[in-house]
């Protein structure tokens, strides 16, 4: 949770009004606060700095649609979140856009088309955001960001094996799940999208 108190409506106000003190009186109350909401998902150093900047570059952009009465740190908080989402969200899809050129490599698919690449980007998103909790922040950390089961584990504070069954588990979820709701109108054939869940 953000901190908040009687000043922000100044500081607002200022925002608002386009006063550059104002905008930097914010930046350095909640910068440490918003770093910490966006690294806490996607741990890393120097892609948490960067969203960060986006984060205050909207806040400034969207000052004149600023409410004066309302929280800037609860603004701050909410687009923080999202950005960072869609950070993973993108991580998720180059993923994807990587394991796509093995799969067809494999399968002796020349022309994979964009067409397939949402389908199947769209089919694992909604697989991974299905996960538990726990098996989500795991299978992230492992499959999108690289991480070995030991770094996993000593960044959430349980064994390695652990991380390992975690991300079985939610990896057998992932291709169950995409596999059930398999459009056979899709884009994608079934043999290309067991392929390339395989090779996830």
């Amino acid at each position: 949770m953000l901190p908040t108190d009687i000043d922000d409506i100044q500081l607002s106000a200022g925002l608002i009004g386009s006063d550059v003190r104002a905008f930097d009186d914010l930046y350095h109350k909640y910068h440490n606060a918003v770093f910490a909401n966006i690294f806490k998902l996607v741990r890393q150093q120097e892609a948490a700095e960067d969203v960060l900047q986006d984060v205050f570059a909207a806040l400034w952009e969207n000052r004149k649609r600023m409410d004066q009465e309302k929280s800037v740190a609860g603004w701050l908080f909410v687009v923080s979140h999202n950005k960072a989402i869609k950070f993973l969200n993108r991580k998720i899809k180059e993923k994807i856009l990587v394991q796509e050129e093995g799969a067809a490599e494999i399968a002796e698919i020349s022309d994979i088309g964009q067409q397939q690449v949402e389908y199947q980007y769209n089919l694992i998103t909604e697989a991974i955001e299905n996960l538990s909790p726990q098996k989500k922040i795991v299978f992230k950390l492992c499959k999108l960001e690289g991480k070995t089961y030991e770094e996993a584990a000593q960044t959430l504070g349980i064994s390695p094996q652990t991380v390992k069954e975690y991300v079985g588990a939610a990896l057998k979820f992932i291709r169950a799940y995409s596999l059930n709701r398999y459009n056979l109108n899709a884009p994608v054939s079934l043999s290309l999208l067991i392929t390339f869940m395989n090779h996830f």
